[in-house]
């Protein structure tokens, strides 16, 4: 100080002497002014802080890096020079330098460095410390709660009320609410202090799940009608839930069953308030971690089984979230989560039929398969999936397509696993390696799926090398019949067996429509002799009704006794209606 020119040092005696206990601190600031089209900005930083002796005091002082304010008195700052009332010129406060005019077309910067006189008063040293940010009031809570000082407590509760940018961050609050709850003080101081500790909690920051259990413990303890104002408040902040994960909200949804547990008949819904908010500020997010997300859905199932209603509101909107979610190459992983959520919900029981759920879920699945078959890395993921110890998740999805699509969700997925001849092999191997339903699952396939679909010039990775033949555009029916001969022989849900389907199939060319016949026709040729349990017709005759007359010209050859039996079972039909209307007469 003693080393300061006449001027500064009639400044600094003359802080010292306006507050006899103050501290005063030499500091050494940066100004980056900056003038573009359309506006001006400027940055102010601090270099150096020195005692009054000169010492080098800034690593001791770092709080004051944040916590000291250039911007004059009058626009509530801490500089106490005059400020220069012309916005676009540059404050001229800073040492020896001048205001200077720019112009919006003058994007150049300007750098000032002046030394400055800070005084302040170190009984306010907490105060102070907080001015800095969410970082500073959290380093001054974990002092108040070593140290159980209440009095220091309020005066940063004091800091909390006036000044925006100093919050408390989830840890800060947990801890301070955990204290007070520890605390053998008067409910009613009690109240007051927890209440403005939620109040004080910054609005980027939302409470994870230990900060949500910690209030919990706060209502059991002060009652929920001493807290409901602050819970409502931490509820309603807009900041806080915009840009946010599905998680954000399943976390508030998890809180607001445990709370329904402690509230009266008419106090607020806060499960109600979650989904509005889940359905209104999260729709068309994506999902960073979609596992975290079923985990958390089946979680709260475990543990709330009691408030049935209440959950069965939150599997529908996050259902309905995660159809919303807009799908990539890269959104596989979260469809198999959906389909886990999914096969977890029906094993529950307690969810209805979930038909338009899983509805939804088939036309994703498949539009996702369409995504992931056009880039080759992706597919190259697949199919080590399929191969791995996930490959079940997989097949459960092909399970819940075959059940709950249509004949166009069919044919799609058909079409899309047939594009990339590495995937479909692997894809119709994991399905078989299942023991329990893999060669029922794999005959519904074959018989939806594949037998209406053929291979065209465009499949490439089938016929490289071949010359392109009708037969060739059957490749994908013979793999599947290779893999697993038996599966020719297994009739499904109506007793029809893969040849009445074969058969019966109008398939888009009719050459392909014969070779499907019979490849599957040479792989079980009892078939042929078998009525169609449906149409009361032998295959031969299915292939005729839809003008597959090769296939049922060469089915007949290899049996031409079914042309008798086939009169016969007619004749007998008519018989027998006979005989009913003369005994009726």
């Amino acid at each position: 100080v003693k080393a300061l020119s006449r001027s500064h040092r009639k400044k600094a005696e003359a802080l010292l002497a306006a507050g006899a206990d103050w501290e005063l601190l030499i500091v050494n600031a940066k100004l980056v002014h900056s003038c573009s089209y359309g506006g001006h900005s400027d940055d102010t930083s601090i270099i150096e802080v020195f005692d009054e002796s000169g010492s080098l005091v800034t690593e001791e002082m770092s709080w004051l890096t944040k916590a000291v304010d250039f911007d004059c008195v009058a626009h509530d700052g801490m500089m106490l020079a005059a400020h220069d009332e012309d916005d676009d010129e540059c404050v001229s406060n800073w040492g020896a330098c001048k205001s200077e005019s720019r112009t919006y077309y003058d994007d150049r910067k300007k750098i000032y460095e002046a030394t400055f006189l800070v005084s302040y008063d170190p009984a306010f040293e907490m105060e102070l410390k907080c001015l800095g940010g969410c970082e500073e009031v959290a380093e001054v809570s974990e002092m108040v709660v070593n140290a159980q000082d209440y009095d220091l407590l309020d005066r940063v509760l004091g800091v909390i009320d006036s000044k925006e940018k100093s919050k408390f961050d989830v840890k800060s609050c947990q801890i301070l609410l955990q204290m007070m709850i520890a605390s053998t003080k008067n409910a009613q101081s009690l109240v007051v202090l927890v209440n403005k500790v939620l109040g004080g909690l910054s609005s980027s920051e939302e409470p994870d799940e230990l900060l949500y259990n910690v209030i919990i413990d706060a209502v059991d303890k002060l009652g929920h009608a001493e807290l409901r104002e602050s819970i409502e408040q931490l509820f309603a902040e807009v900041k806080r839930k915009e840009h946010k994960d599905i998680c954000f909200f399943l976390r508030r949804m998890d809180f607001a069953f445990k709370l329904n547990k402690r509230i009266e008949e008419g106090d607020p819904n806060y499960l109600e308030a979650a989904i509005n908010d889940l359905n209104e500020h999260g729709h068309g997010r994506a999902v960073l971690d979609s596992a975290a997300v079923v985990n958390s859905i089946v979680n709260m199932i475990s543990h709330h089984k009691r408030q049935r209603h209440g959950l069965s509101s939150v599997v529908q909107a996050s259902l309905t979230f995660l159809h919303n979610v807009p799908l990539t190459s890269k959104s596989l992983p979260l469809l198999m989560d959906r389909t886990h959520l999914l096969k977890h919900l029906l094993d529950q029981k307690m969810f209805g039929s979930l038909q338009t759920p899983l509805a939804e879920f088939v036309a994703d699945f498949i539009r996702g398969l369409r995504l992931v078959i056009k880039h080759s890395t992706d597919c190259n993921a697949l199919e080590t999936k399929l191969k791995g110890d996930g490959k079940h998740i997989y097949v459960q999805a092909a399970a819940f397509l075959i059940k709950y699509g249509t004949q166009n969700d069919w044919d799609g997925f058909g079409e899309q696993i047939i594009k990339k001849k590495s995937i479909f092999s692997t894809l119709i191997e994991a399905i078989i390696s299942d023991d329990v339903d893999g060669k029922r699952l794999l005959r519904d396939i074959l018989n939806k799926c594949l037998l209406r679909i053929f291979i065209s010039y465009t499949n490439s990775d089938w016929i490289r090398g071949l010359k392109f033949e009708p037969r060739n555009a059957t490749l994908h029916v013979q793999k599947v019949l290779e893999l697993c001969p038996s599966v020719a022989r297994i009739v499904d849900k109506d007793k029809r067996l893969p040849l009445h389907h074969a058969a019966a199939s109008s398939v888009q060319s009719f050459n392909a429509s014969f070779e499907v016949v019979m490849k599957v026709f040479n792989a079980y040729k009892p078939a042929a002799s078998i009525r169609d349990p449906i149409t009361k017709l032998y295959p031969f005759q299915l292939a005729a009704s839809n003008r597959n007359y090769k296939a049922s010209f060469s089915l007949l050859l290899e049996n031409p006794n079914l042309v008798s039996s086939a009169i016969n079972g007619t004749k007998g039909r008519g018989r027998k209606r006979k005989r009913v209307r003369k005994s009726s007469t």
